[in-house]
């Protein structure tokens, strides 16, 4: 009987690898591209044909190779960047496998050129289907070019996968972003039939940084990006985020790099999720490119066929490091100075006409207790400074704080506080900033395990739906974490017999629809949320009640109390559910409305003509 299992033949299993190295055009510009850097190339060039379907060329002025080792990278698991086993447990290069150029040339006609500074002559080897057909001299200056055509010529069935040219040379277009960001010292151009798609130059590394920033996340980012740095046990994150008014409908512009190499990690995402968690609104996602840098030896990049997944030593270090980074930024507000465009209009939020509780403000106020200091950011030099003054260290000149430095004009339909600010007109939602104030002060009240209770003389009696008053008698315990005591009283009613200070003054009324509200969030909360979480979600609600509503009426002394508190709390400028507190209109969009620029006055048309 002959033997079932067969090796396979050379052809196939390099067909088989390209399967796993090259789904895509875009995944064989990824990894030419990679080869070059790693050649040690200052200018790329990367020419399309149908999204790079038909022809995909990388150019480089790198390293380049003599003859033989020209013949050798063709040949599976033949790498130049190791030479011992201990060499894979500390990599520092992009490619080590040695796959890339023989799965590239299993599935296209492909060319290799390439000569070595100073070779009288370089070399071209052509391949076809895997197969080489010809070992030449040829003239060719310094460095390498890779040429592919008819991707997946002789593989239909994977050829049928791939999508339109303008879709294939969009991901292009990305996989070569991805590789540049980190890279401010090298050029990149990449042309579709001679047409300039995208052009990198190379320069100064901040600079450069921010202009590919815009590229990847947007023009909209301009002008709106924050550097912040920070180190924790050895692991290094910096980041670049864009203001909380850049928001996206998925994670999709969180990118993220270690040690240079763009990569997906599910627990360095959740990291810059929670850094932002309280300053966008649910559903939302942020903007942000986020660097981290780890010893190589404590880094494994060999655990996903595509090298696009690692695994780090000390995941953990390296969450802490991208919180200590991004939080400091974001919860002291200090985007705010970098939006330049207006940010979104805050919502009204419901009406209560029956509350009144524009009395309360000002008492609360007066009882906002001391509140923990913070780091101010400062920006990032292009040397990488850290980004936070370290503690204890006074700053030669104290940054002005944003809100207390606003102008105070008066009240919008008693809504909105209007002032005026630096730049222009400043809106700030008033319930939306008093909310965010009574949060900050219920949460450190719950995570000080003080509570600041105020027992009530007498437990007030309140009749609920039968489904809330079961589900807050089933939440008990999670309510008094938050610093509220209820107790079932039978029959659909409940007795409220402690409260925190911030909700001490809600009448009976208010009182039943802030249970209402509890329960309600208690139902929605899945069971698989963390306890943090879930007590979030309820101080959010708590908050959002014990605050001054829409058409409450605030005297000048009240709201200037209010933005005077703003500057002193974390997250000031979104509210508890991650809303925007404040809205800019600068100057010149007003003089613009108004025909006092100069390019609209000039086509103005005059008074007796309107």
């Amino acid at each position: 009987m002959p033997p079932r299992i067969q090796v396979l033949a050379e052809t196939l299993a390099n067909q088989i690898a390209a399967g796993e190295v090259v789904e895509r055009p875009a995944a064989a510009v990824k990894e030419l591209v990679e080869n070059a850097l790693d050649a040690g190339a200052r200018r790329i060039e990367i020419d399309l044909e149908d999204g790079g379907c038909r022809l995909l060329r990388v150019r480089d002025d790198g390293s380049g190779m003599g003859r033989e080792d020209a013949r050798l990278s063709l040949s599976r698991h033949a790498t130049s960047k190791l030479r011992s086993k201990d060499d894979l447990f500390a990599i520092a290069t992009y490619g080590f496998r040695g796959e890339a150029l023989p799965s590239i040339a299993a599935v296209s006609r492909f060319t290799l050129l390439t000569c070595e500074p100073g070779a009288p002559a370089g070399t071209r080897i052509e391949v076809e289907g895997g197969r080489i057909l010809s070992v030449e001299d040829a003239g060719a200056p310094p460095g390498t070019t890779v040429e592919a055509r008819d991707l997946f010529w002789n593989v239909p069935a994977r050829r049928k996968f791939l999508k339109r040219a303008a879709t294939e040379q969009a991901h292009s277009i990305e996989a070569v972003l991805r590789l540049a960001l980190p890279r401010p010292e090298v050029e990149f151009t990449v042309r579709e039939h001679g047409r300039v798609l995208l052009r990198l130059p190379s320069g100064e590394a901040a600079a450069v940084q921010e202009q590919r920033a815009e590229e990847a996340l947007g023009r909209e980012v301009r002008g709106m990006l924050l550097p912040v740095s920070a180190q924790v046990r050895g692991v290094r994150a910096r980041a670049l985020l864009a203001s909380p008014a850049i928001e996206r409908s998925n994670a999709s512009a969180i990118w993220l790099f270690v040690n240079d190499r763009a990569v997906r990690d599910r627990q360095l995402t959740h990291a810059v999720l929670r850094a932002y968690g309280e300053v966008m609104p649910h559903g939302r996602y942020p903007a942000a490119l986020v660097f981290v840098d780890v010893a190589a030896r404590d880094l494994d990049v060999n655990v996903h066929p595509a090298k696009a997944e690692v695994r780090l030593a000390d995941a953990r270090a390296a969450h802490e490091a991208i919180t200590a980074a991004l939080r400091p930024a974001l919860a002291s507000g200090s985007w705010l100075r970098l939006d330049g465009a207006p940010d979104a209009a805050p919502p009204q939020t419901a009406l209560d006409p029956s509350a009144d509780r524009s009395a309360r403000v000002a008492e609360a106020l007066r009882r906002y207790g001391d509140r923990a200091p913070y780091e101010r950011p400062r920006w990032e030099g292009a040397g990488g400074a850290t980004a936070t003054q370290p503690a204890g260290q006074v700053a030669l000149i104290a940054p002005a704080p944003y809100f207390a430095g606003l102008r105070y004009l008066g009240q919008l339909h008693r809504t909105y506080l209007v002032c005026e600010g630096p730049r222009g007109l400043v809106l700030v939602d008033q319930h939306a900033a008093h909310e965010r104030m009574n949060y900050q002060r219920l949460r450190r009240a719950a995570a000080e395990r003080r509570g600041q209770l105020q027992p009530l003389l007498v437990p007030i009696l309140l009749q609920l739906a039968p489904a809330a008053a079961a589900r807050i008698a089933e939440g008990a315990d999670d309510l008094a974490a938050i610093g509220v005591e209820v107790e079932p009283f039978g029959g659909g009613s409940a007795a409220v017999k402690a409260l925190p200070a911030p909700l001490a003054s809600l009448r009976e009324s208010a009182l039943a629809a802030l249970l209402t509200d509890l329960a309600e969030e208690l139902s929605a909360s899945g069971r698989g949320e963390s306890l943090e979480r879930r007590r979030d979600a309820l101080l959010a609600r708590a908050a959002c009640h014990a605050s001054v509503r829409a058409h409450d009426a605030l005297g000048e002394s009240e709201a200037r109390a209010l933005l005077g508190a703003l500057d002193e709390t974390d997250y000031g400028a979104r509210c508890a559910h991650g809303r925007p507190v404040v809205a800019e209109w600068p100057v010149a969009e007003i003089e613009k409305r108004f025909g006092r620029d100069y390019e609209s006055h000039g086509r103005a048309a005059p008074p007796e003509t309107l």
